[in-house]
């Protein structure tokens, strides 16, 4: 998942609702009209965010005649999350951030920062 994705995946859960939504549909499958009445708001704003949601794929949708049941989609839930912990803890992470190696920081925060600001006068200047 490259950062872009992350961006909407993080994103797509920022929303109290939709994170309440994903934590109720991982336990079973709702219809809209289910999740009107649970979060008390109104069809529109129950499939926008359904959309988003599944937007990101973290949800998924299964057809039985005349309804739609939506669920968590736990598989893309957990390998997303174990990419993101995987990318945490990679030593080359600061680097693309930042530009800078973390070994290059000292631990004594003010020499960290004037080293962080130089750098940032560079790529300003450079541009």
């Amino acid at each position: 998942m490259d950062s872009k994705k992350f961006e909407k995946f993080f994103s797509a859960l920022s929303s109290p609702l939709r994170l309440q939504m994903v934590l109720l549909m991982a336990r079973r499958s709702f219809c809209v009209c289910e999740l009107e009445g649970v979060f008390d708001v109104t069809q529109p704003a129950i499939s926008q965010n359904l959309r988003i949601l599944k937007d990101t794929d973290l949800i998924s949708e299964k057809r039985e005649k005349q309804w739609v049941f939506y669920s968590t989609n736990k598989e893309m839930l957990d390998s997303a999350l174990k990419e993101f912990l995987k990318i945490v803890e990679a030593e080359d992470t600061f680097s693309e951030i930042v530009g800078l190696k973390l070994s290059d920081l000292p631990h004594d925060p003010q020499r960290s920062c004037e080293i962080l600001e130089n750098r940032k006068k560079e790529v300003l200047k450079n541009n």
